[in-house]
């Protein structure tokens, strides 16, 4: 089979604009096979979450009327859903970025490849990103710590120092942006990549920081368009069942299915909309790393010395 345009090269030099189009390029050619393996690998944890992520919002609801049962309920089941989101999201990461790599490395790109043919690397990239979530969620945890600190040594000056964190933490999130494919695509161990993505990054925030807010925008279309129809029934659901209890719409079979099964695109459209934002982040970090340190010449370099 010859493909209607040629080859899309990871490591260019390209303009804002120019990224935007390859990134897009590489979705149009890889969709099939992308909607293919998340379906076959991201499906399957979407109906688990759409139990907890309805758990979750009905337990917000009832949780009101000042129910122990229903506080640890509501936890439970919150921890349930970032249980789903932790894994989904490593899981979907690993499955976009080593496609990528495939479609590198094969010159049938990703032409009827199957998933025996990637299962290894997929297993050791989703190793890799699920240590990389885990270290995030550590941090996470160590910014929790200090914020509640703050309240109890400097209450006067709270406001101020949850600003400064705030804005900190901004200012962190961009370079952050660009670990998760440095990590995947150059061999290096958990923490020399972190501090190559910081140092790469701050060198070229106020673009990275554009790729994200623009790749941001795109990912919330999608995912709107496939949360609000679940959004919508479960508010009315809900808040029908507490205004008037007898009418019992939320004990509905009808309604908890509908309830569910929307619940199950609402999840998939979350890693939907991942692929576009995880996919942008490659192109800007294959974009940063050419312009740092030429990749492309090296590998023409090395190729001609196989000659």
């Amino acid at each position: 089979m010859e493909y209607p345009n040629p080859k899309i090269k990871y490591y260019r030099i390209r303009t804002f604009g120019e990224r935007l189009n390859a990134s897009f390029d590489y979705l149009r050619e890889t969709w099939k096979p992308m909607l293919k393996f998340t379906l076959y690998l991201i499906l399957p944890i979407c109906l688990i979450q759409s139990f907890a992520t309805n758990a979750v919002m009905r337990a917000a609801f009832i949780t009101g009327y000042g129910s122990d049962g229903n506080v640890l309920s509501f936890i439970a089941n919150y921890a349930a859903y970032y249980l789903c989101i932790l894994l989904g999201s490593a899981v979907l990461s690993a499955l976009v970025y080593t496609l990528m790599q495939e479609y590198e490395r094969r010159e049938t790109r990703l032409m009827d490849i199957r998933l025996a043919d990637f299962k290894p690397l997929l297993i050791r990239n989703f190793k890799k990103i699920i240590g990389a979530m885990l270290l995030f969620v550590v941090f996470l945890f160590l910014y929790a710590g200090v914020m509640i600190l703050l309240v109890f040594v400097s209450p006067w000056t709270l406001i101020a120092t949850v600003l400064l964190l705030l804005a900190l933490l901004v200012v962190l999130v961009v370079p952050l942006a660009l670990f998760i494919p440095l990590y995947i695509f150059e061999d290096k161990p958990l923490i020399p990549a972190l501090r190559r993505a910081f140092a790469c990054g701050f060198r070229a925030w106020g673009e990275t920081f554009l790729m994200i807010f623009v790749f941001g925008m795109l990912a919330s279309i999608i995912n709107m368009a496939t949360m609000m129809p679940w959004y919508i029934l479960t508010i009315v659901g809900n808040v029908m069942g507490m205004l008037d209890p007898g009418s019992g719409i939320n004990s509905q079979a009808w309604y908890n299915f509908l309830t569910y099964l929307l619940g199950i695109i609402q999840s998939y459209g979350i890693y939907l909309s991942s692929i576009v934002t995880a996919t942008g982040y490659a192109f800007q970090y294959f974009h940063l790393r050419e312009k740092q340190e030429s990749v492309s010449l090296d590998v023409s370099i090395r190729d001609f010395d196989k000659l």
